[in-house]
């Protein structure tokens, strides 16, 4: 079972992910940014979003040493 915030949470955190992607890619089609500086960015946001992941990943198990406890 999930709740009502988790929810919330995961459908907001997936709006962010597909616009951090998508709106450069959209901004280079309408030539309003360079399709260099959209490289840049998805590439920048693939650094952050992997580390972000990275982190769950390593801290997410409920042991002593978890992020859960922040």
């Amino acid at each position: 079972m999930s709740n009502a915030c988790k929810e919330l949470a995961i459908f907001l955190t997936t709006g962010i992910v597909v616009s951090a992607f998508g709106l450069p890619i959209v901004f280079a089609r309408a030539h309003l940014i360079a399709w260099g500086a959209c490289a840049l960015v998805l590439t920048g946001n693939t650094v952050i979003f992997a580390t972000i992941l990275g982190f769950f990943l390593v801290f997410g198990s409920n042991d002593d040493f978890s992020w859960q406890q922040w």
